[in-house]
């Protein structure tokens, strides 16, 4: 970019000397100090393209980790389900084996005639 911008210069102070006859001293040095302050700039345009570069990486960095970390929390979730799953199956199967005929109990203790004394 630094090349660039002091060919362009160049260019324009040969331009301006084959058109204009011989150039000034002080044109010359105008030309000379236009372009250095054009390459400053141009430099300046180059490190703020690099920071913004570097923050993007950093940026897409971030975003990787929190994909990263978005997918784990997926994963313990589904696996605290799965285990919710088992518990509530071992809890239903632990109470069938402590009362296996509820309904049935309750029914014949309903059915059976009643005593009377006479």
């Amino acid at each position: 970019m630094k090349t660039t911008a002091s060919k362009a210069m160049i260019a324009v102070l040969a331009l301006g000397v084959t058109l204009g006859g011989c150039a000034t001293r002080e044109s010359v040095e105008n030309a000379q100090n236009s372009a250095n302050a054009a390459d400053r700039r141009a430099m300046n345009a180059q490190g703020r393209a690099d920071d913004a570069y570097g923050v993007g990486q950093e940026a897409l960095g971030v975003g990787h980790d929190a994909k990263s970390a978005a997918l784990i929390a997926e994963q313990k979730a589904d696996q605290a389900n799965a285990d919710m799953s088992a518990v509530k199956q071992r809890v239903a199967a632990l109470e069938w084996k402590v009362k296996p005929n509820k309904k049935a109990r309750h029914h014949k203790a309903r059915s059976a005639p009643a005593r009377t004394n006479s």
